[in-house]
């Protein structure tokens, strides 16, 4: 990408902002930028056992994208994880060089920054000081996978509920929506936590009946973060 690229000062603060990038440099996170073209994926546009990742790397500039696993048989789903603006995808196949077996999907029209994982790989070589930011991003998301595992194994599909939503609220203690999950269809919340439709439809209307939480339309808005808290202790 060339710096008179159309929107280039846009996607260049998008990548400052990212934790993956924050603490690079401006002529690093130029270099870093010229690797990458503009990809769009519309809503709703699938990516079947990784195929994509397996040759282009990408970074996220808008929209969401959730990466899942499905049981062949039953057709259950399991979202590991959301990328959504600031992510990068996926550093398991730059970093081995091996076919991530995973399913992707666009929740919303997206705007990507991607490149040939070939020249990243390549990039990443000569300029080894870009590893200090890569490797805490990648120890934040085993730590958010470890807490997913410790969570399905441990705990219920109510208190696992409680933990998403407050998770994802935030820490303002005033009336908040949440964040990354929002707009989310009831199906997809309760994939993340390993459920189905009916059982957080029912966690949901619960919390929604004791005037913690408010819904209209997939927009749920935490009313009481106080309230919603102490139902995990």
């Amino acid at each position: 990408m060339k710096k008179d690229t159309l929107d280039y000062p846009f996607y260049f603060k998008v990548l400052k902002q990212s934790p993956l990038f924050s603490n690079t440099s401006d002529k690093l996170l130029h270099t870093i930028l010229s690797m990458f073209y503009v990809e769009t994926w519309s809503k709703g546009q699938l990516s079947f056992h990784g195929e994509k990742t397996l040759y282009k790397f990408y970074f996220v500039i808008s929209g969401r994208i959730k990466m899942y696993q499905i049981n062949p048989e039953n057709g259950n789903e399991y979202t590991l994880y959301i990328n959504s603006t600031g992510d990068a995808f996926d550093i398991i196949c730059l970093l081995d060089s091996k076919k991530h077996e995973i399913e992707m999907e666009a929740l919303d029209d997206v705007i990507l920054l991607a490149a040939p994982i070939d020249i990243v790989r390549e990039w990443i070589k000569n300029h080894p000081q870009i590893n200090n930011t890569i490797l805490p991003y990648m120890v934040d998301r085993l730590r958010e996978m470890e807490e997913k595992v410790t969570d399905l194994a441990l705990f219920d599909t109510w208190r696992r509920t409680l933990k998403l939503f407050i998770k994802h609220t935030g820490e303002n203690i005033h009336s908040s929506e949440l964040k990354l999950i929002n707009k989310l269809p009831q199906n997809e919340v309760a994939k993340i936590i390993g459920t189905s439709k009916n059982v957080i439809n029912k966690h949901i209307q619960k919390l929604k009946d004791e005037n913690i939480i408010a819904i209209n339309r997939n927009n749920i808005v935490v009313k009481d973060l106080h309230a919603l808290i102490s139902k995990l202790k």
